[in-house]
Parts: C-alpha cells; sequence; structure tokens
C-alpha cells in the first residue's frame, strides 16, 4: 500500500474525482425523475475576464447546497451559463485593439470586428467555465447556456412579446444614462457619478403676459435651453406667487413656457427657479410627468446639439462652440460639463448663444443671459465682454438644471 503523502495534494486529487463524476454523468439531472426537484440557475459570470474572489465564494455556496440537496434524496439541476456582457465585452475588446494594433472597430470594420469580439467571447468565455470546473462545481455543463444562444435570445424575446400582449409591461419615454461614443444606453450601476464644481448661469425669461418683466432662473446646463418646456418654482417661495399659472417667453428657439410650481424645487439654490427640462434631467423629467410637460429631446446620439427651429446651432465645428474671454484662458462649452465623461463637447453654438455679461449688482461669481444673436460668422464671439466666472454650484441640487443625459 502506497504511503500517504504528508501533506494535501489538490493537483494530483481533485482532477481524477472530477473527471469520474463527469464521465459517470453524476450532475446531470433527469427530468423523468419521480424525486422532488432542486433548481438553482447559476448567476451567470461575464466572458468579459476570469472569476473573482467574490466569484468563488458565489459558486461555492451554491455547489454546497446543490451537492446537500441531492444527498436528501433530490433530483437536482444546477444549471450553468456565461453572459456575454455586451457593452463590458465591447469596451475590452476595444482597448485590446487599441494597445495591441493601434486600431478602433471604426478601422476594422462591423463585420471584422464582430468576428473579434465573437473570439474574444470564446476564449474568455472558456477560461470561466474551465476555472468552475476546477472549483469542482457540480453543474449540469450538458445545460451549459449563453445569453447570445439563438434559443436563449428567441426565449427571452417570446416572454417580452407575452408580457407586453397581456399588458404587464409597456414601452415609453423614460430617463436613462446615454454613452455618446459607444452609442448605447448604461444602466445606473455602469455610470459613476463625481459632484464637481461647475459654472452657474443666470437667464432672463420675459414674462409674457408683462412685457419688460423677467423672471430669473439660475443653471449650470445652458446647453438645454432649447429644450426647456416650463419654469418652476417652489408653491410656498413668496417672490414668484403671482407668476404661477403665467407664462415666460423662451430666449432659444422661442416659445411661449407655463410657469408651474412643483415641491422639487430648492428656494435656497440659485434664484429659486429652475428651466425644465424633462428630456434631459432626472429630476425635471419626474417634474414634467406630474406637470404633463412635453418632452423634447435637443441631443443627437453622438451628444451634439439637435435643434431645427435655431439650425446655427448644428453647423461646422467652429460654430458649435462658444468663447469665453478670460485674463488666464479662453474656455468653450466643453469645459462646462459635469459630472460624466461622456458629455458633450459640442453642446453650444457660438452663433446661437445669448450674450453672456457679467451683472454689477452681483458677486463676481455668475453671469447674465440678456439676449439673443446670431453673428453670421464663426469668429471668437466676445462682444460685450463674454465671461464665465467660477461658482460653487455642484451637480445634484435642485433649481439649478444640474446635468443632462440623453432621454429616449
Amino acid at each position: 500500500m502506497a504511503e500517504l503523502p504528508k501533506t494535501y495534494d489538490p493537483k494530483s486529487v481533485e482532477p481524477k474525482w472530477y473527471a469520474r463524476w463527469i464521465n459517470n454523468h453524476d450532475f446531470e439531472a433527469d427530468p423523468t425523475s419521480s424525486k422532488p426537484a432542486f433548481s438553482i440557475v447559476i448567476p451567470p459570470p461575464n466572458i468579459t475576464g476570469v472569476l473573482t474572489l467574490g466569484h468563488v465564494l458565489n459558486n461555492t455556496i451554491q455547489d454546497i447546497l446543490a451537492r446537500r440537496a441531492r444527498m436528501k434524496g433530490f433530483e437536482v439541476l444546477w444549471l450553468p451559463g456565461t453572459d456575454h456582457a455586451g457593452i463590458g465585452t465591447q469596451t475590452a475588446v476595444e482597448k485590446y485593439l487599441r494597445q495591441t494594433e493601434k486600431k478602433t472597430r471604426h478601422d476594422l470594420g462591423r463585420e471584422e470586428f464582430l468576428r473579434r469580439t465573437l473570439d474574444w467571447q470564446d476564449k474568455h468565455g472558456g477560461i470561466i467555465i474551465e476555472q468552475l470546473k476546477r472549483l469542482g462545481c457540480s453543474c449540469d455543463w450538458s445545460r451549459q447556456r449563453y445569453t447570445l444562444d439563438d434559443d436563449y435570445v428567441h426565449a427571452v424575446q417570446k416572454v417580452f412579446v407575452d408580457l407586453y400582449r397581456k399588458g404587464l409591461i409597456y414601452r415609453g419615454r423614460r430617463m436613462i444614462n446615454w454613452d455618446p461614443a459607444a452609442q448605447t444606453a448604461l444602466s445606473d450601476e455602469e455610470v459613476i457619478s463625481k459632484p464637481q464644481k461647475g459654472n452657474l448661469y443666470y437667464v432672463r425669461y420675459e414674462i409674457a403676459e408683462e412685457p419688460g418683466r423677467f423672471i430669473e432662473v439660475a443653471t449650470t446646463r445652458p446647453e438645454t435651453i432649447m429644450a426647456d418646456t416650463a419654469v418652476a418654482a417652489h408653491p410656498s417661495d413668496k417672490r414668484y406667487v403671482d407668476l404661477f399659472g403665467k407664462y415666460v417667453w423662451r430666449p432659444l428657439a422661442r416659445e411661449k413656457l407655463p410657469i408651474i410650481a412643483d415641491e422639487a424645487i430648492d428656494p435656497e439654490f440659485g434664484t429659486g427657479v429652475l428651466k425644465v427640462t424633462p428630456a434631459h434631467d432626472k429630476i425635471d423629467f419626474e417634474i414634467g410627468q406630474r406637470h404633463n410637460l412635453p418632452v423634447v429631446d435637443v441631443l443627437t446620439p453622438d451628444g451634439r446639439i439637435n435643434c431645427p427651429a435655431v439650425p446655427e446651432l448644428h453647423r461646422s465645428y467652429y460654430r458649435r462652440r462658444v468663447y469665453f474671454r478670460k485674463p488666464s484662458r479662453t474656455k468653450t462649452m466643453s469645459d462646462l460639463a459635469s459630472g460624466a465623461k461622456c458629455q458633450s463637447s459640442h453642446a453650444l453654438a457660438s452663433n446661437g448663444f445669448s450674450v453672456i455679461r457679467k451683472r454689477r449688482k452681483r458677486s463676481p461669481s455668475c453671469a447674465i443671459i440678456s439676449s439673443v444673436s446670431f453673428p453670421s460668422t464663426g469668429k471668437k464671439f466676445t462682444r460685450n465682454g463674454l465671461r464665465t466666472f467660477r461658482t460653487g454650484a455642484s451637480a445634484g441640487k435642485s433649481g439649478g438644471d444640474t446635468g443632462y443625459r440623453r432621454g429616449i
């Protein structure tokens, strides 16, 4: 009889026994069995890399439950599979191409990039499955699935169609996180929010019923003025009580907008008045839903301004920038985005923006928009001392139009 080694060597023991379990079909579930059923669907790991310590812990717990159920006489199905992780996979493949070939997906073309992506999936998907087997996971590998398998995709589509026909789900316009580079929607988990200091602008909207009287809005997002569908203040704000129910003129893409009251507005932020842009801000969208406001989307899929009412806002590169003259440097509207890297760098046209000038009676940390001008050239627009000033306004506060996201 061979002497037992002093220490346990998993490499010489585990592969032999795991191969025996697989050859004996010990993990395969029998759908005709009379035993009580017990099943677990593995949370499919993404194929973009290798298993993490979290995966190891999670799958070890599942394996314990599956093996315990078998010992108690259940017919056990532990269904394995992998997730295509579309956005993550595309990002990983593009990063690999940049590092190894100095190319982008546009250089390869759609068909070749798709082939490279499938190759990536085959390689890394196989690594993950082998790691699960090496852990000793007692999955039914004969039923292994992939989230882009034809049968799987058909089953998912069928369920969605059935739910839609039963009225249990519906299609509607909702706020999403939009990536203009990858041209896709992102889940909240895939977006890293980062509060940043931005520029605060004061925009005057003329009261339609009282020419010459204005209501002033503090905003960090003048780029989306053309998508405003209302201005709002808190219902208990005495400064604006007499204006509720009246209308203002939108300064860009001139149109009448209602003045509404909503408790979501912070009277202490800015002027206490919010320009409501339902298509480009979550808070604004919710306000728009409560007041039945239209949703006006003025961004193209690649994050550029698209305003048919003011076509000058969508011309050549030099006509898409707004210049701000400061002692230290020239700022463009691309410098004003806060909170996310993927925001548009062509957010506002130089020949479609209202004149901004320093307001003397206010602290030098603000600017005011008081008129509209459309020069015929794309030269630097410096009339009336065009300036911006740094403020302490941060993303995330209502009352100042604190960011935009593409809505569909």
